[in-house]
């Protein structure tokens, strides 16, 4: 028994599962979870080395490279990258593409035991730390101010709320950001610590003894065990100024009698929060894997007011980025769009199918809708822009099977046949063409959705969803359309030839003409592809687009070096300008570094005290950026102190600067110069913005020098040297002080009014064992030398690499830029061992490009096997073949009208219209072989057969271009909308008028005698 025949015997039952579909299809849309954007892993490890007193140079040699060592013989690994800073070095592990988030927690243990086994061979002092959560996006974020409060007030509630919020369902985690260190200083003046007669190490171990832990006993007290603790601990900052530090003539000599013994904030601070000119704390709140983003929102939301009583009057809790409520506008809107589509679509049918026959297949298309909603939530596949804008692409495809069968039971019906042996002769006559078309169609979005590269994984729900829809589709073409084209369409009289219509008469007119004269078409066919290509090299290529937000960001700069105190002026200069305009809403400043990972794309900078970030908050998103011109043409034009540069958030890509040249190499003094010759070239193209070296400037440094054999002669060592020099500026740390479940350095450090007083260096105090007494430190240096130095090294792949950057002009092509400075900066003539690499959106799309072609030839395969298959034979499948390239008429006809570049998703856009004109090719060609096989005159069936495909290619056709007219404007998918819109017109007419050409060619079928005249 055939398909429609069984499904009409079982009608029932049928129609039962689709009221389940529908009903299953409603209830996932409220339960399915709900993301902004798709989710995909960053790949990347954060490892922290901290190495006090070095330069960056010693960072580089004696901790960086051994780490780097260590690190690369992982074989996971897909590039290491550093940047050493005195004192410090930051290394980025990104691993392998082929790697998946499930395979992660093994690879970040065996990271860690390659780092745990390197340990042993690093220089004293030296300590690794590794972040491996480097990924976790803390989507609900909070500025936490409060007026009359101190920092420290702040973190508590900061902490208090932690704990509360860290046990809300879905929550992974709580980050504070902006705390302000805090330590015990003991103060000394200089002439009080000269006249001590005391080492100062001997002060700094009775402190350091009295608060170190150590074993207790225990007792037995009868039956039970008694811990025996002493009193003593030091539990205050005055029990630290309690402290006997030494006695003359019989007195004891306490630490407060000689020092001062405060508690306060570290000088310098290395990073502070402001929200609205107010010092903040930020709260980050991230969901678990896979978790509901709207759902945790929610939560967190409800958590929050149920805390209300215990929040402090005049503290606020102020919203950064709300993830939750951006993924419900961003999902509401594109559900109006889906819905836009849909109306479109089945309007479409009403008019062009007849009454009957376009809610039959406007029905067959909810349920296929409802029942991908379904899948969807039971395979965690989730609502967000690219999953909703898949079915919107895959809306005219959905149709395209039931259009066929309907097409065939209404002229079945039309010829007097009943409905089920109409139903029987069209779904029989057309099943296996349609899964092999709906297979195909599918498999050409494999190329993206099997690419291992980050924007792969970030367009994979393409693949899945439009996979998903497309054969259910073919499932309901099959059984539910004959069900409902039975209760619908009705038996009637002969009228005679349903195609004797004037739009099919014309049709037959034109493709008569074009075999006539073949030769022509032919020849016009491969001028207008001669041109496509042409023009495709004249388009402008892109990545991913600026995403429409309320949100852009300003990266502040100062020369490098500059003290924090200096940049936060800077910054609160151009926030007092943002908060005065009336269309700003909120202005957040991170100085000293970047923000938590609010968002999947985001990516915090390294820290640096000459560098701010504004997050910049718009209360409308049409104001976006004109506020950003606005605040470029002011950093340009009225803070010449600061350079930097304004940018909008991107879609499917980090924050990478559009242009990157990277300079390999071992010199820094060659690196710098190949370095200013790129920079001069890029600063004088008119599209740049913000052109920079990573490097930034060296920095000024005072060398004291000192005297070897004086410093030997009085017991001096290099230490003890520095030591004294720590007093005099920052301070020495010489213990710890616990605070509960804070731990506070304790340092010993001059008092503020002689601190950090450069010429007055000599005059410090230092002791000095071989004389048993302090000298004053110029007895051991001869002269303050100032130098520069560098104070970042930046290494790639174990190699040093200085790289020069630029972001480009709001509007402007970074492809067009690229294009116009590759040469000259190419030509820069490059020593011996020097080398020159591209990075910036070029290597991203370049990345995301090659992950695609990793799977597209395999997918062409697999195409080609297919046809084989449904056809028998090879020339159908070349046919076809033949045909697939000419899609970029249509492709590049569109995007030069619309003025649009070749982004990344239009070339998605372009691969799955391979699939749309396979599938209409395949079901015509399908039928034409079985006419010829059958004997029929082939021009007669070539004709005939392309009369009775034109209404369901033109129908799949205008439906889908239409359905995606909601997209146009979507700065996002409007490229893949035009592209598909223009390219699916002119594959609508290759399927039509040059597939029947081309088999008549290969066929070698003569016209009629009577056509040759």
């Amino acid at each position: 028994m055939s398909v429609a025949r069984a499904s009409l015997k079982h009608r029932a039952v049928v129609l039962f599962l689709c009221a389940l579909t529908a009903v299953a299809g409603v209830a996932a849309y409220f339960r399915i979870g709900k993301l902004e954007d798709p989710s995909f892993t960053i790949k990347t490890a954060v490892v922290t080395i901290v190495y006090p007193g070095s330069t960056a140079y010693e960072v580089e040699r004696e901790v960086t490279s051994r780490v780097e060592d260590a690190v690369q013989a992982m074989g996971e690994i897909k590039r290491i990258r550093s940047r050493s800073v005195p004192g410090m070095a930051i290394v980025y592990v990104d691993i392998k593409d082929k790697y998946t988030s499930k395979d992660l927690p093994e690879i970040w243990d065996v990271l860690r035991q390659k780092l745990n086994d390197v340990q042993v061979f690093m220089p004293a002092g030296s300590t690794i730390m590794v972040d491996n959560d480097f990924g976790d996006v803390y989507g609900q974020y909070y500025a936490l101010v409060g007026d009359g409060y101190t920092m420290k007030e702040l973190w508590d509630y900061a902490d208090f709320l932690k704990k509360q919020l860290v046990l809300v369902p879905g929550v992974a985690s709580v980050k504070i950001l902006g705390e302000q260190k805090e330590a015990v200083y003991v103060e000394f003046s200089a002439t009080r610590l000269s006249s001590l007669g005391l080492p100062p190490n001997a002060i700094f171990n009775v402190l350091n003894q009295q608060n170190t832990l150590s074993a207790l006993g225990t007792t037995t007290l009868g039956d039970r065990f008694v811990r025996v603790s002493p009193t003593g601990a030091i539990m205050s900052v005055d029990d630290i100024g309690d402290l006997v530090i030494g006695g003359v003539g019989g007195q004891l000599i306490r630490l407060r009698e000689v020092a001062t013994v405060r508690r306060d904030f570290v000088d310098p601070q290395s990073f502070m929060m402001r929200f609205n000119g107010r010092p903040a704390l930020g709260i980050g709140i991230a969901t678990v894997a896979g978790g509901n983003v709207v759902t945790m929102g929610e939560g967190v939301s409800k958590r929050l007011r149920e805390l209300e009583v215990h929040r402090p009057i005049g503290m606020e809790l102020n919203e950064i980025y709300m993830q939750s409520d951006q993924v419900t506008r961003s999902v509401q809107n594109f559900i109006v769009n889906l819905i836009e589509s849909l109306a479109i679509v089945v309007g479409v049918l009403l008019v062009f199918m007849g009454m009957r026959t376009g809610l039959i297949i406007g029905a067959v298309l909810l349920l296929t809708v409802a029942g991908t909603f379904a899948i969807m939530n039971a395979c965690d596949i989730f609502l967000q822009i690219v999953s909703l804008a898949s079915l919107i692409i895959a809306l005219g495809s959905l149709v395209d099977n039931a259009i066929v069968v309907s097409e065939g039971m209404l002229v079945g019906v039309e010829r007097g046949m009943n409905a089920e042996d109409a139903a029987d002769q069209a779904v029989e006559g057309s099943k296996w063409a349609m899964l092999g078309g709906t297979f195909i169609a599918v498999l050409a979005f494999a190329p993206i959705g099997l690419s291992q590269d980050s924007t792969g994984e970030f367009c994979r729900s393409l693949l899945q969803v439009v996979g998903i829809s497309m054969m259910l589709s073919w499932g309901a073409a099959l059984t539910v359309t004959p069900v409902f084209g039975q209760l619908m369409l009705k038996p009637s009289p002969q009228k005679g030839d349903p195609y004797d219509r004037p739009l099919f008469r014309a049709y037959r007119a034109l493709l008569e003409g074009c075999l006539r004269h073949r030769s022509i078409s032919m020849a016009l066919t491969a001028a207008l592809f001669a041109l496509s290509c042409w023009g495709l090299t004249r388009l402008d290529t892109s990545f991913f687009p600026d995403a429409n937000t309320v949100y852009y960001t300003v990266d502040l700069w100062s020369d490098e070096g500059a003290s924090l105190a200096a940049q936060r002026s800077a910054a609160m200069e151009l926030e007092r300008f943002l908060r005065s305009q009336p269309n700003v809403k909120n202005v957040t400043d991170f100085i000293g570094g970047g923000s938590l990972r609010f968002m999947l794309t985001y990516s915090p900078p390294d820290p640096d005290t000459a560098y701010a970030q504004l997050l910049v908050e718009m209360k409308d998103p049409e104001d976006t950026r004109a506020m950003l011109l606005r605040t470029q043409k002011r950093l340009d034009e009225e803070m010449p102190q600061l350079t930097g540069v304004c940018k909008l958030f991107s879609k499917g890509s980090g924050m990478a600067p559009k242009l990157e040249a990277r300079f390999y190499g071992d010199d820094p003094a060659v690196l710098r110069d190949l370095g200013a010759q790129a920079l001069r070239i890029v600063e004088a193209d008119p599209s740049h913005n913000f052109a920079r070296i990573d490097w930034r400037q060296p920095v000024e440094v005072i060398h004291p020098r000192v005297l070897k054999d004086q410093m030997q002669n009085l017991g001096l060592t290099r230490p003890q040297i520095n030591q004294a020099l720590l007093i005099a500026t920052t301070g020495l740390p010489i213990g710890a002080f616990r605070d509960g479940d804070k731990t506070l350095a304790i340092l010993a450090a001059l008092v503020p009014e002689q601190r950090n007083q450069i010429d007055r260096i000599k005059s410090l105090p230092v002791w000095a064992p071989a004389a048993n007494a302090t000298v004053p430190l110029g007895t051991v240096i001869s002269s303050l030398d100032v130098d520069y130095e560098d104070n970042i090294v930046m290494r790639r792949n174990r190699s040093r690499v200085l790289t020069v950057a630029s972001e480009v002009k709001l509007g402007h092509n970074a492809d067009a830029m690229l294009e116009r400075v590759r040469a000259p900066i190419e030509a820069i003539g490059l020593p011996v061992g020097y080398s020159l690499e591209w990075g910036g959106e070029k290597e991203l799309s370049d990345d995301a490009v090659g992950g695609m072609k990793v799977a597209f030839l395999p997918a062409l395969l697999i195409m080609f096997t297919i046809m084989v298959f449904l056809f028998n034979g090879f020339r159908q499948p070349l046919i076809i073949f033949g045909a697939l390239p000419l899609i970029l008429i249509g492709v590049v006809g569109g995007l030069w009208l619309a003025g649009m570049s070749m982004s990344f998703l239009a070339i998605v856009g372009t691969l799955s219209l391979v699939g749309m004109l396979a599938k209409n090719s395949i079901v015509l060609l399908d039928q034409v072989s079985a006419d010829f096989a059958a004997g029929r005159d082939r021009y007669e069936a070539i004709v005939e057969d392309g009369v009775s495909r034109l209404r369901p290619v033109a129908m799949s056709a205008l439906t889908t271009v239409l359905g995606m007219v909601p997209l146009i404007w979507d700065l996002m998918f409007g490229p893949m909308a035009v592209t598909i819109m223009a390219g699916l017109t002119v594959s609508t007419i290759l399927t039509l008028i040059v597939i029947p050409v081309l088999t008549a060619v290969v066929y070698k079928v003569p016209c009629p005698p009577k056509e040759r005249d």
